[in-house]
């Protein structure tokens, strides 16, 4: 079984600091972790489950890059499992499902190795090779990927394959059940489906024996409860609407190299079948006895069918809690088959861990934006909270969340936003340039903010020198990475401007350190441009935009040496193009 060790067997509660402000002050606010707790007590209490270990569970599709929401839905989980465990005193777990059997659709956007993926698509997920060449499957890879996330937000959980589940036969009794009453489960979840797809349309998906593909249009002829097995045909007389196409095809095309028309029986235990992926979603919350599962609001439908699913095999459904969405700049879904939106590679470098648990944390069930731009505003929110926090009388809500998000120290040194502001003002063109602009400002920096800070300026800033583009007559795309002028027309060097950065090259090489900061303003002081065009010249070559900081301190940090280079690659594809 692919999965990470179990580190989640409860949580310490003897420093928790809610406790810590009873008796001196109002009461803490009673946040939404609290009420569903609450629902998890009751409806254990429900059950009958007094006694043993809890289980809280999220699931995702390992086919694309994981993103915001898939972070989300493990880590607000998280906060929910951590206030049950310090209310309640029980151990507790959160089981982390990748559906790994789930069939390859379509080929994600933005990966390589395209035609590879077409090759397997309709594939279990599992047996679908990485494009990337470093896993030994398709869903292995994006398995690893999320765990590096999450491992760097200290969530605690079990990764556990359904690949692994449905062929150890941790489902098998589960889908027992389900198969003494298919045609009631197969009506109940069928009616959430178009007409069209219902006439094809099972709970129990076969992988075939031919192909190795999850057949997802079949025709059940008969089951067996008892054995076990089920018997099927892919039926000849529907048309299959393939994802990403507008138009139907024949179920020939569609599974070519399987018999058509034809009863096969197959056994439904042991990973043989996979079940469709709202009756997988009951399935495992079932055999699990999870108490807990968070889904995207988008997702409130096929809730209701688990929870429909559940009341047909007289179970008591899980808490089930839907969260908002995250969107992108356009206000469109985050999507991991689009990878719209901020990455969470982004995200890991421009946001601090507890702002993003913050945002996280935050009003769960309201939709959000979540884009770069709003990266100062989320890292700062923190540093709000920790000052809202020193109040002792009206501090008792941030306190709380700060805790929830494992927040610590108090606030010190500037903020991100102000971090950005000065690298943008300084424009320095490395690590170590923003660290020495970052100390003549400021006496004390958080070094974690700072990496982030300029990991946000490094990004957004221009280049100084790009290259003309390589069809002069389309310049539109490429004129975006260019030096502008300042109105938004890209900057072109005349002959007077390379004559400049020719003069000033000469005078960083040659000049003496003491004095390179008198000869170059004596240089642009006497220039035929006239210094303030001058100076918007050698801002424009360095740093790509016609303002910035004083020129000798910049060069000083930057380093001669450095500048020299940046000067002379400026002007190399000056020559070569007749634009920077």
């Amino acid at each position: 079984m692919d999965r990470t060790g179990s580190r989640c067997v409860g949580f310490e509660t003897s420093h928790h600091p809610i406790a810590q402000f009873r008796g001196a002050g109002p009461m803490p606010p009673r946040d939404w972790c609290v009420t569903e707790s609450a629902k998890v007590s009751a409806l254990l209490e429900t059950r009958g489950d007094t006694t043993g270990e809890v289980l809280f569970g999220a699931g995702f599709g390992p086919s694309g890059l994981p993103h915001i929401g898939t972070l989300c839905e493990v880590v607000r989980t998280s906060f929910v499992q951590r206030t049950f465990a310090e209310t309640t005193g029980r151990p507790t777990r959160l089981v982390l499902v990748s559906d790994d059997m789930d069939a390859l659709r379509t080929v994600p956007d933005g990966f390589p190795n395209r035609e590879l993926l077409t090759r397997h698509l309709g594939l279990p997920l599992h047996r679908v090779p990485d494009p990337f060449e470093q896993h030994e499957s398709l869903s292995s890879g994006i398995n690893a990927r999320l765990r590096r996330v999450l491992d760097t937000f200290e969530v605690e959980y079990d990764l556990v394959c359904s690949s692994a589940a449905y062929s150890s036969g941790k489902y098998d009794d589960t889908i027992r059940s389900l198969l003494a009453d298919l045609a009631g489960c197969n009506e109940l979840v069928g009616a959430s489906v178009g007409p069209v797809r219902r006439g094809s349309y099972s709970i129990l998906m076969p992988v075939s024996a031919y192909t190795g593909r999850v057949i997802e249009h079949t025709r059940v002829l008969s089951v067996d409860p008892v054995v076990g097995s089920l018997t099927y045909e892919i039926p000849a007389d529907v048309i299959i609407q393939r994802p990403g196409l507008d138009y139907g095809v024949e179920p020939q095309e569609y599974y070519a190299g399987e018999p058509i028309g034809e009863p096969i029986t197959v056994s439904a235990l042991g990973g043989a079948c996979k079940l469709q992926w709202k009756a997988d979603w009951a399935m495992r919350l079932l055999a699990r006895g999870v108490a807990y599962e968070m889904h995207g609001e988008d997702l409130a439908a096929s809730a209701q069918v688990v929870r429909r699913i559940f009341a047909r095999l007289r179970r008591e459904p899980p808490v089930l809690f839907g969260y908002g969405l995250f969107t992108d700049e356009r206000g469109h879904k985050i999507s991991k088959s689009r990878g719209n939106g901020f990455s969470l590679t982004e995200a890991q470098d421009y946001l601090t861990r507890e702002a993003l648990r913050l945002l996280l944390y935050r009003k769960p069930r309201r939709p959000r934006r979540f884009a770069p731009a709003l990266a100062a505003r989320i890292n700062d929110a923190v540093r709000h909270e920790l000052r809202r926090a020193a109040d002792p009388e009206r501090g008792a809500g941030a306190r709380v969340r700060l805790h929830r998000i494992g927040a610590g120290a108090g606030v010190s040194g500037p903020g991100f936003g102000k971090l950005v502001r000065i690298l943008d003002a300084c424009a320095p063109v490395d690590f170590a340039a923003a660290v020495e602009f970052a100390r003549r400002y400021f006496a004390e920096v958080d070094h974690e903010l700072l990496v982030k800070a300029w990991h946000f300026h490094d990004a957004r800033r221009p280049l100084a020198a790009a290259p003309p583009p390589a069809h002069p007559a389309n310049t539109a795309a490429p004129s975006a990475s260019r030096p502008h002028d300042g109105t938004g027309v890209p900057w072109l060097p005349t002959p007077a401007h390379t004559a400049l950065l020719q003069r000033v090259a000469e005078v960083i090489e040659l000049a003496p350190p003491a004095e390179l900061g008198i000869r170059l303003g004596l240089l642009l002081t006497v220039s035929p441009l006239g210094k303030p065009a001058a100076c918007r010249t050698l801002y424009l070559a360095l740093l790509g935009r016609p303002h910035g900081p004083r020129l000798a301190t910049w060069i000083r940090i930057t380093g001669p040496k450095r500048t020299l280079r940046l000067l002379r690659e400026t002007l190399a594809r000056t020559e070569q193009g007749g634009s920077p």
